[in-house]
């Protein structure tokens, strides 16, 4: 909770600014000259001061020059009489971050404030240095992007991690989505709160509802059992809905309500509670397309995608390869405690030639496995064993299909045969869960011994 201290020598003016703060949800502090105000806010965490004008002995001006001085953070609004343009002016220059004009109106005067400390949140966040998480996270990025498409992406994110609009990311499995996620969160004003990823390819709906939103029920011992969703969780941070386009429609039209409401309920809670985290959804799925087939609604669609980001898969930036491969051969010599430092004749026209149809994540997965193998220095391509998961497209006349299903039920079959069926590789290289791979294993009947 915010706290704001107001400074007015008029106690009716002051107890009514109270009023309309403390029901508005911040903690107040009081004064009623300046110099009784300067000496609060010496000894008190304030978060904005509210301060008028005309006041006697110590005036409003010497009141916002003085803690300019003191505590330059704290951000200043001003109190003025109706079209004191030269003081408004000269209450600007000095470094007031608002003012309001007399007689206070209660809407403005709370959208001013809410609008003045959110900027001054993502001042202080910037100025700040980076926690060790967020650190850790940011340097074990592979932040690599000569191509145009990549460049912009970087910029983006710059700009959008300084407010907390809902973000879409779309791109095919493995180009780094859940990493964009982690960069936005984490180099901004949400850094600071916690990042909640929720994977949206749950099978049990009523499950991944309580895990989203907590639930509230009385035990067989009459006790009663309060389970925190992930939503409140969160906080003031990120919700990352990982493959947003596998949620029921049910759960679909219960996330637009949040997101329009910015309030959700807990299961055998009638209060709801407010929404202050950032959502950031992701797709490997054309979820345009998916809307056309009425599998996504379209209302959910227009909510999550304030700002798109689109992910370019690996094969459209091959001028990143060999930095990306540089990337991973530093992260893995350091886990591995290995001296790798150069590679092989023919290595990089090897990886090159490669289509990557599981991109960053199949690329870091294959320099790991050839850094284990590795016998000295130098990495080889006879060390690279690249898995030929070749495309669907490439492999199936779509033509001859008549559904959805027979398409997903051979690609999963396909590629459970090129990882001779290790699970936890397939379930990486299809970006589901490993629960959901085997329920589709179980709805399609797939075994390893089929041909």
């Amino acid at each position: 909770m915010n706290t704001i201290l107001i400074i007015d020598d008029d106690l009716m003016i002051l107890m009514i600014l109270r009023q309309t703060l403390v029901k508005a949800g911040y903690n107040i502090l009081t004064a009623s000259s300046g110099e009784e105000g300067i000496n609060t806010l010496a000894n008190s965490n304030v978060d904005l001061v509210l301060t008028d004008y005309m006041m006697p002995g110590m005036t409003g001006i010497e009141v916002l020059n003085t803690i300019k001085k003191n505590k330059p953070l704290v951000p200043v609004i001003m109190l003025t009489g109706h079209g004191d343009v030269p003081l408004t002016i000269k209450a600007i220059q000095l470094g007031a971050a608002d003012f309001i004009e007399k007689p206070i109106q209660s809407k403005e005067l709370v959208e001013v404030i809410k609008r003045t400390l959110e900027i001054q949140e993502q001042v202080s966040s910037i100025s700040k240095p980076f926690s060790r998480d967020s650190r850790k996270v940011i340097e074990e990025s592979p932040l690599i992007g000569k191509v145009s498409a990549m460049r912009e992406i970087f910029k983006n994110i710059g700009r959008i991690s300084l407010n907390r609009v809902s973000v879409l990311i779309k791109g095919e499995t493995g180009t780094g989505k859940e990493l964009i996620a982690k960069l936005i969160h984490h180099s901004g004003v949400t850094r600071e709160h916690p990042l909640i990823i929720i994977n949206c390819s749950a099978i049990n709906e009523d499950a991944l509802y309580n895990e989203m939103f907590g639930y509230e029920k009385v035990t067989h011992t009459g006790e009663t059992e309060n389970k925190k969703g992930k939503f409140e969780l969160a906080g003031e941070g990120t919700i990352f809905l990982d493959e947003i386009s596998n949620l029921s429609d049910n759960l679909q039209i219960k996330l637009f309500r949040v997101l329009q409401d910015l309030e959700f309920e807990k299961s055998g809670v009638t209060e709801p509670l407010p929404l202050k985290a950032r959502i950031i959804a992701s797709s490997n799925k054309n979820l345009e397309q998916l809307i056309a087939e009425g599998r996504f609604r379209e209302e959910l669609y227009y909510r999550i995608k304030v700002f798109t980001i689109d992910l370019p898969p690996l094969r459209k930036r091959k001028d990143d390869i060999e930095e990306l491969t540089q990337f991973f051969i530093q992260k893995y010599n350091r886990k591995l405690n290995k001296e790798v430092n150069q590679v092989g004749d023919g290595f990089y026209e090897k990886i090159k030639n490669h289509n990557w149809p599981g991109n960053i994540r199949e690329l870091e997965n294959s320099i790991l496995q050839a850094m284990i193998v590795c016998k000295g220095n130098v990495l080889e391509k006879s060390d690279m064993n690249i898995a030929k998961i070749e495309s669907i497209a490439e492999t199936v006349s779509i033509s001859v299909l008549s559904t959805i299903s027979e398409i997903e039920k051979i690609h999963i079959k396909q590629v459970l045969t090129k990882l001779n069926w290790n699970k936890l590789e397939t379930s990486k290289a299809l970006d589901i869960s490993r629960p959901t791979l085997n329920a589709k294993i179980a709805k399609y009947e797939l075994r390893h011994d089929d041909k």
